[in-house]
């Protein structure tokens, strides 16, 4: 063996073999994560999503013990969603075809977007005017508004009296 292996440490030839083995391993390691087109993917596609909240037609509050009855984005079919102590449902709208909503309320509160307590047909809303300036909907309950917050879809409610839950 050479004087010049020697002095770098490598004083045997089982050292200088396992070296070369070693740096072949570590080449084809790199090469299978390098051309792997399941490791090499593009950049994940990043869920978009909007914020519905349910706020009291009457006080202006948030309305977090309340559900929402369904949540239909585009021609997907709609889903039941809870608020979470902020009165907000977040809502993913990536593959939205169309880029509408529809929300309704649960049989529990008396929506405030009809003057007529009879309609209850659902509203839809276009998902790219909440993502720039925000949606609220009317209120025929009270004197409650709010501006609109850009990625925002807020409505009204009230909760039903007993009487109004009997009758139904």
């Amino acid at each position: 063996m050479s004087k010049a292996l020697r002095c770098c440490g490598f004083g045997s030839a089982r050292a200088l073999r396992w070296m070369l083995n070693s740096r072949r391993i570590v080449a084809a390691v790199v090469l299978l994560f390098a051309f792997n087109p399941a490791i090499a993917q593009t950049a994940p596609v990043l869920k978009e999503k909007i914020t519905i909240k349910l706020l009291n037609g009457k006080t202006g509050r948030v309305v977090w013990w309340r559900g929402l009855a369904y949540v239909s984005v585009g021609k997907r079919e709609s889903v039941d969603k809870r608020t979470n102590l902020r009165g907000e449902a977040r809502v993913d709208v990536t593959s939205a075809d169309p880029p509408q909503i529809a929300v309704g309320v649960d049989f529990i509160s008396r929506d405030c977007r009809y003057a007529d307590k009879s309609q209850t047909r659902p509203l839809s809303y276009s998902i790219d005017e909440v993502r720039s300036k925000g949606i609220v909907s009317d209120n025929y309950c009270g004197p409650a508004k709010r501006d609109p917050k850009p990625g925002f879809l807020m409505i009204y409610v009230i909760p039903l009296t007993n009487r109004e839950l009997w009758n139904e």
